[in-house]
């Protein structure tokens, strides 16, 4: 929550926060804190409709109704067409570099590639190379991956149809990441789409990984 449209800073705290042992001499040791910041900044989006009092009164099939209900869905189009820009235009968050980011044929979603998702994502470190300490919830998906983001969710069982395999079938995942889907992640619209891309994410509420502003 903003109270004007100035662009604001956040701050994360970074340092050396892990304690020393404390020796007999009771003495602690001072440590070192640095920063990372990020930017954000509230903008007006709005639209205005002109109705005349003939347009109303020769309104006989009751069109002008639902102009509420549209204006209504028009903020909600708006909200979302502007946090899936700035989610999917992520260069420079979701990167191999950052160690949160990872591509290939070997990455289609299925019960390896989530298997491996769920190492990257565990073996995150924070700026002080500590372990990041958060657990993926949600399994963000497009809408050609949803079904299959459901089978991982809901089978309890997952079988290998090859002859003289043995293969494991209980399903470890069953339960466990959330189906989330979105329709803008494959918009053509908006730069960085895809239909194949797919997120493992915390929760919001553990570890947030968009921050929006409203005005206050």
């Amino acid at each position: 929550s903003v109270n004007d449209f100035k662009a604001i800073t956040s701050y994360r705290l970074n340092g050396a926060f892990t304690y020393d042992e404390v020796g007999p001499d009771g003495e602690l040791k001072h440590g070192t804190v640095s920063e990372d910041s990020y930017t954000n900044q509230a903008k007006t989006y709005g639209k205005m409709f002109g109705i005349t009092r003939q347009d109303i009164i020769n309104d006989d099939m009751g069109a002008l109704s639902s102009l509420p209900q549209r204006i209504g869905r028009g903020a909600g189009l708006k909200l979302n067409e502007v946090f899936w820009a700035a989610f999917l235009n992520n260069s420079s968050f979701f990167t191999t570099a950052r160690k949160n980011y990872a591509s290939g044929t070997a990455t289609a979603l299925g019960y390896d590639s989530l298997a491996a998702a769920l190492v990257l994502f565990l073996n995150q470190t924070d700026p002080d190379n500590k372990p990041l300490g958060a657990s993926p919830k949600l399994l963000l998906v497009p809408p050609a991956l949803l079904v299959a983001a459901k089978q991982l969710y809901a089978s309890t069982e997952l079988r290998d149809t090859t002859a003289s395999t043995k293969t494991p079938v209980a399903n470890i995942f069953a339960g466990t990441y959330e189906p989330i889907v979105s329709t803008y992640l494959s918009n053509s619209t908006l730069t960085g789409y895809s239909a194949k891309a797919w997120y493992l994410l915390a929760d919001p509420n553990d570890l947030a990984v968009m921050e929006v502003a409203f005005l206050n």
